[in-house]
């Protein structure tokens, strides 16, 4: 039905704001992210109070990392609103850069701060399957395309697996 108005209207604003909230009280995380990512794209950042903008940051870079449908980062990254969890939750756009890589190092490295926040803690395992899929992802797109023939042992080394549980990780990306 809104999609029906044709150009973007406050509407739309409204709509992708409430549908968000609904999604995050769901604890729907890849609708959470779908929904808050449209909400932004209808709004004027100034509009919102530096808390509020924290909070949408916050949550929004939750949902990226929980979300077991998203695997690309790159426009909430590139959003100006990240900009306000950098002073406020360093730790957060650290770790979503470190996903945007597949940097399984950094994932641990960042581990007492993100075993804090009880969604992160609680999900440990995907959270580390997700990134070992990213790290799979930018260690095959690194490659030129000539020589993309990966051996277990590299793959394994990269994204800090067992040699044994690479070939289970490459299924999961192929199916991803």
């Amino acid at each position: 039905m809104v999609d029906s108005l044709g150009e973007i209207t406050p509407v739309h604003g409204s709509f992708y704001e409430l549908s968000a909230k609904y999604y995050k009280v769901k604890g729907d995380y890849n609708s959470f992210y779908r929904d808050s990512l449209r909400y932004l794209g209808c709004i004027n950042l100034d509009d919102l109070t530096a808390k509020q903008k924290q909070e949408h940051a916050f949550h929004i870079g939750l949902s990226a990392l929980l979300g077991d449908k998203v695997y690309n980062f790159g426009e909430l990254l590139a959003h100006p609103l990240l900009e306000s969890l950098k002073v406020a939750c360093p730790w957060i756009v650290e770790l979503l850069l470190a996903f945007n890589r597949g940097d399984m190092n950094k994932l641990e490295q960042l581990q007492p701060q993100w075993c804090q926040q009880p969604d992160l803690a609680r999900n440990e395992v995907a959270l580390k399957q997700k990134c070992a899929l990213l790290g799979l992802m930018e260690l095959t797109f690194n490659k030129a395309s000539s020589s993309r023939s990966i051996p277990f042992s590299e793959v394994a080394a990269a994204v800090k697996l067992p040699v044994d549980e690479v070939e289970l990780l490459v299924m999961k990306a192929i199916f991803t």
